[in-house]
Formats: structure tokens, C-alpha cells, sequence
């Protein structure tokens, strides 16, 4: 009886092993993707829910519950069209622009499928990091983060480190 429960014991142990190395061999390997948002044609809009801001612009108060709506081309590192950015955030912390933050959810319609993510908002900053949900296409299976950078010209540059 021993030797069989040692022998059951060995065997367990290998299988663990055996089972536990395809997947160390296998580790993901990210995936980088870079694509620039455009300085011109894109939208955005403010959905002012009580309490309504006085005055627009950048002078805008956005309260707790207020939306934007957000959206821009995108193009390659060779600077041509390869699909839409389209982003709604949700106001959490009101405040002018400079001082409001909320959560954005938005995708990158892109020719080869689309990538679901989802960041913080600040409109104060510069840089700005957020989680990559899923993806369709040839994005399907896809998680991970992505990063923005605005630039002077109102340009920016996104770039998703992906798995599978």
C-alpha cells in the first residue's frame, strides 16, 4: 500500500510539473501598436446635465453626471487613414477643465478590427495610461494598456502594448 501511495505521489508530481511547463514556454509576448490621433477632424461635445454651465468653451464648468464625447481620425507611423477614435467620459469630480476627472470608455475603429479601452480622465494632463478590455478582427483576444501623449498641435500619439 505504501509503495502505491509513493508511486501515486511521483506521478502527481510529475504531472503538476509537466502540466505547469507548456505554459511557462508559452508566455505571451506583447504586441506594440502605435497610431497617431489627428490635430483636425475630430468632435467633441460636452452633454451639460444639471446643473447647466453658465458659459462654454474652455471657461465651461463640467459638473458631476456631465458627458463628453469625443472623437478623431487615426492614421499610421506613414500617416495614412486606418480608422476613428470614439470616446464618452463620465464626469465623477466637477470642476473647469483644468480640475475635472471622470471615466472615459471608448474604441479604436480601426481597419483590421476594433480595441476596446478604457482610461482616467484628466484634461489638465499631458500623458495619460488606461487598460486595453478586448478587441475584434484581427485585435480579438487582445488585453493589456495603452498610453497617450498630446502634443502642442492637439495631436497625439497612442501607443497599446497587447497580449493574448
Amino acid at each position: 500500500m505504501r509503495a502505491m501511495l509513493r508511486r501515486l505521489a511521483v506521478l502527481t508530481g510529475l504531472a503538476a510539473a509537466v502540466a505547469a511547463t507548456p505554459a511557462a514556454a508559452q508566455a505571451p509576448t506583447p504586441q506594440t501598436l502605435t497610431v497617431t490621433e489627428t490635430a483636425r477632424g475630430g468632435t467633441s461635445d460636452v452633454v451639460d446635465r444639471p446643473p447647466k454651465s453658465p458659459t462654454g468653451g474652455e471657461q465651461r464648468r463640467l459638473s458631476r453626471d456631465d458627458s463628453l464625447v469625443i472623437t478623431n481620425p487615426l492614421r499610421d507611423s506613414a500617416n495614412r487613414p486606418i480608422g476613428r477614435l470614439r470616446v464618452t467620459c463620465a464626469i465623477t469630480k466637477a470642476g473647469g477643465f483644468d480640475k475635472a476627472a471622470g471615466d472615459c470608455l471608448g474604441v479604436f475603429a480601426l481597419k483590421a478590427g476594433r480595441i476596446y479601452v478604457t482610461a482616467p480622465l484628466n484634461l489638465a494632463a499631458t500623458r495619460t495610461t488606461g487598460t486595453v478590455l478586448a478587441g475584434t478582427g484581427a485585435y480579438a483576444g487582445v488585453h493589456g494598456t495603452w498610453t497617450s501623449v498630446q502634443h502642442r498641435d492637439g495631436s497625439a500619439t497612442d501607443t497599446f502594448s497587447l497580449t493574448r
